[in-house]
């Protein structure tokens, strides 16, 4: 990945966290979701609020929020989907890929961040 990419990563996670914490209804989106189209599909009832998903996320999954990302085309018979990356109490990377119009959880992926043996002699 290269640097300006990863700045852009970083900067969109600091955003969303500071709405997340702020309280607010963010919509992170990939390049080619339109925010105004998902502000639409929110608005209609299409799909949930971000702050809707993350408090049931939250209900079943301790963690704190990376980057969320909003998928309007999906693999498979799923429209819109979020994809959630947070870190868990037990400093696990979680990856929940989430159908914004029901908030059920498609899918989940598990690794461990740090801690691992890194090849030091102690």
């Amino acid at each position: 990945m290269s640097l300006n990419r990863r700045i852009q990563h970083l900067a969109a996670a600091f955003l969303l966290g500071w709405a997340v914490l702020a309280g607010g209804t963010v919509q992170a989106a990939e390049p080619g979701v339109d925010h105004d189209r998902a502000r639409a599909a929110v608005q209609s009832g299409e799909i949930m609020a971000l702050h809707d998903i993350l408090a049931r996320i939250h209900k079943r999954h301790e963690g704190r929020v990376l980057e969320v990302v909003l998928r309007d085309q999906e693999e498979g018979l799923h429209g819109w989907v979020y994809e959630i990356r947070m870190f868990t109490p037990e400093d696990a990377l979680l990856v929940l890929r989430v159908d914004a119009g029901t908030a059920t959880i498609l899918k989940i992926e598990r690794g461990k961040i740090g801690g691992g043996d890194n090849g030091a002699a102690p």
